[in-house]
């Protein structure tokens, strides 16, 4: 990356993340960020999968599909949550939504093998992008705004990890037909960093919360795995889908990053993961 890109990259990320990080000090307007970056990301996987099909405004309609559902989920989340109901399954939302996109392209949409690609790039960008993203409801109410953080912020350092590590030492690719640019020197280097970041981390939220117990030694080296290896996993798989439609970035929201998509890619695969782990070692 040449030194402009760089600086353009670095400027976006020190004006955008202190935005990011403030979000995480109220529920709610962690729900208006996440839903913020589902709308963003939705619009352009939608926009780059279905480029020349038309129907522009049934497009639109799916972008507001995806962005309510992410809303109303947590919302809904957190509702039953203070009302000690857990009989209840406020995911179902996502199916009501699958079968809103069925529906209204079956009416909008006329041509049979139009229509199918249309439901199933709409339905994935569902699943892929407001799911996978919205697990950050669920580790926010369960294990505190801390560990949500932080979880967002190991994908930060490994990112930055990975990519330092990988132009100084990267020989080894992890994947040459999809990310020839990943490298396993690149991986290692980045899982170092966060193990680092996650021990230093710990301690400041020790300091500023001494009963703060949810992170021990065994998370602070597992945890930082699960982000290297599905981190990784995650945007070696955003590749593929960029490649098969032939874009080089998702979008240009973000200046020096490229779009929302590609700045996300590898939380969307991690957030799941490591609401998993957290339920398995903390129970």
């Amino acid at each position: 990356m040449k030194n402009k890109e760089l600086g353009i990259r670095l400027a976006t990320g020190f004006l955008v993340g202190p935005f990011v990080v403030f979000c995480f000090i109220n529920y709610y307007s962690l729900i208006g960020l996440v839903a913020t970056v589902v709308m963003f990301a939705s619009f352009e996987y939608i926009n780059f999968s279905l480029k020349n099909s038309g129907h522009p405004i049934l497009r639109l309609m799916y972008v507001g599909i995806i962005t309510l559902t992410t809303v109303l989920y947590g919302l809904l989340l957190d509702k039953l949550n203070l009302l000690g109901d857990t009989k209840r399954r406020p995911e179902l939302i996502f199916t009501l939504a699958f079968i809103t996109i069925a529906v209204l392209t079956i009416l909008l949409i006329s041509d049979v093998r139009k229509a199918k690609i249309f439901v199933v790039n709409g339905s994935f960008s569902l699943i892929y992008i407001s799911l996978c993203l919205s697990f950050f409801f669920p580790i926010y109410i369960n294990f505190g705004p801390f560990v949500a953080l932080m979880n967002l912020l190991m994908v930060w350092v490994f990112d930055a990890g990975a990519y330092f590590s990988g132009v100084r030492f990267g020989k080894l690719r992890i994947s040459p037909s999809y990310s020839p640019k990943k490298s396993f020197e690149g991986a290692i280097g980045g899982y170092l960093l966060t193990v680092i970041f996650v021990w230093l981390y710990t301690l400041l939220v020790k300091a500023i919360t001494p009963e703060f117990n949810l992170i021990g030694l065994e998370e602070i080296f597992l945890l930082p795995m699960v982000v290297a290896v599905f981190g990784t996993v995650g945007d070696i798989t955003e590749s593929a889908f960029k490649r098969y439609h032939n874009v080089k970035d998702s979008g240009n929201v973000l200046p020096g990053h490229g779009g929302m998509l590609d700045r996300i890619d590898g939380l969307l695969f991690v957030t799941p993961i490591f609401y998993i782990f957290m339920i398995l070692l903390n129970t």
